[in-house]
């Protein structure tokens, strides 16, 4: 029999991993003990005739087991938690491999919003630490996109902003025409001549007899303006 923190070894019943195993629990009998074994494919392997010493012994050395292993999960947690997360493929024996192995362009991404400035930092900072100092080799981000792969990329390669796309607004016809006046007809021969730029500046023109703007001009613009409409 061997119990230690790596393995259950009790002939000729059962000689494995504590990975292997999913969960451990007992029966007694007459003063002694059955071991019932649940393996991670859900085999179960009973071992009859143990002592509660030699039961004991194998239960604390699985609780170890189990209490090593979750601080081992604990202390791989990815250190850039929150709303973004990923992880860099690296290699036991060199650098990062390639990003692209973990990650890849996703159109479906492409409106995200930007990773936080800190997280980025973080990545790179990784990533050099690694021996990435060469990121040229990596697939380039695609100029429009603010996917997570791409995000990344760009920050490992330097480039920390989105190349941004001019906004097109469809120009109408009026648009293309350079307006002093804004002119509006209020009623019969009567109309409001308002300045574009200040809505607080405006006139009234009639077209009537007599003829008149309210800024006391005879031949004034607005009255052209009214004219030309």
């Amino acid at each position: 029999m061997k119990i230690t923190s790596t393995i259950l070894s009790i002939p000729p019943y059962l000689s494995t991993t504590w990975k292997n195993i999913s969960s451990l629990h007992m029966r007694e009998e007459k003063g002694l003990f059955t071991l019932v074994v649940i393996l991670q494919n859900r085999v179960q392997v009973e071992v009859p005739g143990l002592d509660k010493a030699t039961v004991d012994s194998i239960f604390e050395a699985h609780a170890r087991y189990a209490e090593s292993s979750e601080n081992e999960l604990s202390s791989m947690k990815n250190p850039l938690e929150g709303p973004f997360s990923f992880s860099l493929p690296i290699k036991p024996d060199g650098p990062i491999d390639s990003l692209g192995m973990a990650m890849q362009h996703n159109e479906e991404q492409a409106n995200l919003p930007p990773l936080p400035p800190d997280v980025l930092n973080k990545i790179t900072m990784i990533a050099r630490a690694f021996g990435l100092d060469d990121a040229t080799t990596l697939p380039k981000a695609e100029p429009h996109c603010n996917c997570i792969y791409c995000q990344v990329t760009r920050a490992l390669q330097g480039e920390q902003t989105l190349e941004k796309v001019p906004a097109h607004e469809e120009v109408t016809d009026d648009d293309l025409k350079f307006r002093n006046w804004d002119v509006k007809q209020a009623a019969e021969k009567l109309y409001t001549v308002t300045n574009p730029l200040d809505e607080n500046e405006y006139y009234s023109v009639f077209l009537g007899d007599p003829l008149g703007c309210t800024c006391g001009q005879k031949n004034c613009e607005h009255i052209r303006a009214v004219l030309n409409t």
